[in-house]
């Protein structure tokens, strides 16, 4: 006899999927471990801060399960008012929205620890800031070159503010939150063998 609670898991089917649909974009839903990666960007837009959420949802014999954790998908105040940059047009900033199809891989990020790489054959989409104040600037010209706008985490003891770690990548806050995000991609490896990550990218 199944129990109400049984039957609400059964039931249970992430939110932010209505979202990406809703976006236009592609959920997958066929069979377990086949992973969804969803950026959800604060609008706010608080330089320095992990302002935003990464939701990884799958299913597993048939249920959905679904992982949220704290990152940035803007780059660091250090990034945003270097000056270095103007010569290649300002920071990097991750497109929204869009689904940046089988664009990562697992590999090393900088050649130091394990994480999703930009080295699938699909590409994500990106603008420069131009104006090299403290605030990231969504819009503009798309670019769509690999640049290595990684997902990765910030330092191996976690951080609370942004600073250095990320210039335009997905970086993660905590780095035990990313040690399970990255167990998680390992099983869609070991389980489906599906070796490309697709990262979906939209706006709160």
């Amino acid at each position: 006899m199944k129990t109400r609670l049984d039957m609400e898991e059964q039931m249970f089917k992430p939110e932010i999927l209505e979202k990406v649909k809703e976006a236009g974009f592609v959920v997958f839903d066929d069979g377990d471990y086949n992973l969804n990666l969803i950026a959800v960007r604060n609008l706010e837009n608080h330089p320095n801060q992990f302002d935003d959420k990464l939701y990884v949802c799958y299913k597993v014999h048939g249920l959905w399960r679904e992982h949220i954790f704290q990152i940035t998908t803007d780059p660091g105040k250090r990034y945003l008012e270097n000056p270095k940059y103007r010569d290649g047009g300002g920071v990097a900033i991750a497109a929204h929205p869009q689904q940046a199809r089988s664009a990562y891989k697992i590999d090393l990020h900088r050649g130091k620890y394990k994480a999703l790489v930009q080295r699938g054959p699909g590409n994500v989409q990106y603008w420069r800031d131009k104006n090299f104040d403290n605030r990231a600037d969504y819009g503009g010209e798309i670019y769509d070159n690999k640049i290595g706008l990684n997902i990765h985490r910030s330092s191996a003891k976690g951080s609370s503010l942004v600073g250095p770690h990320s210039a335009g990548c997905i970086v993660f806050s905590d780095a035990e939150e990313f040690g399970v995000f990255m167990r998680v991609c390992q099983l869609q490896v070991s389980k489906r063998n599906f070796k490309t990550f697709t990262l979906t990218i939209l706006a709160e």
